[in-house]
């Protein structure tokens, strides 16, 4: 089964920022990698104006468990390396551990590969967490979701691929999570520049005043959809 850590962090300053990035990349990212059961992990920065939460940076790391179980036995484990000092910290000043948020989710449904897909890593990714409006509400909220949502939306320009999750309660720094939405629909995407997102986007806003993208009474409104650029390769174990 797969299951993603989503990851939110911001630097300590805007001066720390190129020590942050350094560190992550280069050193904290491949001690994660580390723990067995992490797959891999992809660095994103929120786009200008797509930054919903305090914190402006996201990791998305992919894991392979057989459980929820295993991923929580992972979970102590990463927890367990980090508390005896196998995991290498982060300088002081440079990341602020204070806002740093991570959750696990696990897959809900398999990923949706559209007609457009080129890339093996996106370029970007935009982050949409929902819930059904009623709990009675969440077979179709699934079904329209996933036979008729992730298709329309696939089917535009730049869209690439998307999978939906479910949240745990496999909450690894104990602070309270970003959102109480229990779903999130991760979208690979190809802009890699903020005007080439936006434009995109706008054919979603466009299909949905045309009716042409048939959104639902199911589906909870104002939901919070982040939008990341990739700022690293794909890692993944050594």
């Amino acid at each position: 089964m797969k299951a993603v850590l989503v990851v939110l962090t911001n630097p300590a300053s805007s001066e720390a920022e190129v020590a942050y990035n350094d560190w992550y990349t280069n050193i904290h990212v491949p001690d994660v990698l580390a723990v067995p059961g992490y797959v891999s992990a992809t660095r994103y920065k929120a786009f200008d104006g797509w930054q919903v939460f305090d914190q402006k940076y996201l990791t998305l790391y992919e894991l392979d468990v057989r459980n929820l179980e295993h991923l929580q036995e992972i979970s102590d484990e990463h927890m367990r390396r980090i508390a005896d000092d196998e995991m290498r910290r982060s300088p002081d000043n440079v990341m602020d551990r204070a806002t740093m948020r991570a959750l696990y989710y696990v897959e809900k449904a398999p990923r949706h590969v559209g007609p457009n897909t080129q890339l093996r890593v996106p370029n970007s990714v935009f982050m949409a967490y929902s819930s059904p409006t009623d709990p009675e509400q969440e077979t179709a909220f699934h079904t329209w979701y996933e036979e008729t949502h992730l298709p329309e939306i696939l089917a535009l320009p730049g869209f690439l691929a998307a999978q939906r999750f479910a949240a745990t309660n496999i909450n690894m720094v104990k602070q309270p999570w970003v959102t109480e939405h229990q779903f999130l629909a991760i979208y690979e995407h190809n802009a890699s520049d903020l005007d080439s997102y936006n434009a995109s986007f706008a054919h979603v806003i466009a299909g949905i005043n045309s009716g042409d993208i048939h959104m639902s009474d199911v589906i909870t409104s104002n939901n919070p959809a982040p939008a990341y650029a990739r700022i690293s390769e794909r890692l993944t174990q050594q």
